[in-house]
């Protein structure tokens, strides 16, 4: 099931997000160079759309939605817990992205994503559009996509 999640659960959304990424095998040091990006305080949750995928009472993944302007939002976190990576939520999250996305009134899902999740974005039918730097390592690029909410 996913909900809307509760700004009260903005610190388990956010050690959840470094888990996830850590999944990855990055370093001790880039993980905390991204901890201030990754973590999440209940004030974001109160002004981001954010969605949690739960079984039962517990948070396998969630996202949030960044509005860019009246037609893009961005997909501002998109998380899973590692043990459940595979298992289809990371799409079933994207899926329900998108569609909150649209019911919003939004024409293009803009994503930048770890370098390591790209095909599974590309998977998701979105397309690569160029690079973005990375808002925690100086120098590092980071895919950017962006997927047509068109019906």
């Amino acid at each position: 099931m996913i909900r809307a999640a509760r700004p009260e659960e903005a610190e388990l959304l956010g050690a959840l997000a470094l888990r996830s990424k850590a999944h990855w095998g990055y370093t001790r040091e880039f993980m905390e160079a991204c901890r201030a990006e990754l973590s999440i305080s209940p004030a974001y949750v109160a002004r981001h759309p954010t969605f949690v995928l739960v079984r039962g009472d517990e948070a396998l993944g969630f996202y949030t939605l960044e509005a860019l302007s009246p037609t893009r939002v961005e997909l501002g976190h998109l998380f899973v817990e590692p043990e459940e990576i595979g298992r289809g939520h990371g799409r079933a999250l994207l899926a329900h992205a998108r569609d909150e996305a649209r019911r919003r009134g939004y024409r293009v899902l803009v994503i930048q994503g770890d370098p390591n999740a790209g095909r599974f974005y590309e998977a998701c039918g979105a397309r690569r559009v160029g690079e973005k730097g990375s808002a925690s390592i100086p120098g590092r690029l980071l895919p950017l996509f962006e997927l047509d909410l068109s019906p």
